[in-house]
């Protein structure tokens, strides 16, 4: 199955839980040119940037352009674990780990305290 390299560009994104802006930081782009990339409003990506999103993602550049259907390099440890945790949890499990990711830290210990009192609450034996 091939892909546009904006939806790779953009899937690889997601599960790194990168923001289009944290991405093109890390590229040298705006995050107006990650995004026209992930919508493939801008097909013709400039090899350097290629170059730079795959080294981002530990992946291949030809992987990124769609020429390969699989990484040459392997992910990341962090990248491959997202993959899972989006295979078996789905894209809102993803969401909330970007939206945990950007909590300072007491915002993330309230989260925490949250979540063990819904499942005190709602948990498995609940009725």
């Amino acid at each position: 199955m091939s892909f546009l390299p904006g939806e790779r560009i953009k899937e690889l994104r997601r599960i790194s839980g990168l923001s289009q802006e944290e991405l093109g930081r890390r590229v040298g782009v705006q995050r107006a040119a990650i995004n026209k990339y992930e919508k493939g409003t801008v097909t013709n990506i400039p090899l350097p940037t290629i170059e730079k999103i795959a080294s981002t993602f530990d992946v291949s550049p030809t992987y990124i352009v769609g020429w390969e259907d699989t990484e040459s390099n392997p992910l990341s440890t962090e990248v491959r674990v997202l993959q899972g945790i989006k295979r078996f949890y789905g894209d809102d499990a993803i969401d909330l780990l970007e939206s945990y990711q950007e909590l300072s830290s007491i915002g993330k210990r309230r989260v925490l305290a949250y979540t063990e009192d819904m499942w005190k609450i709602y948990g498995k034996d609940s009725k």
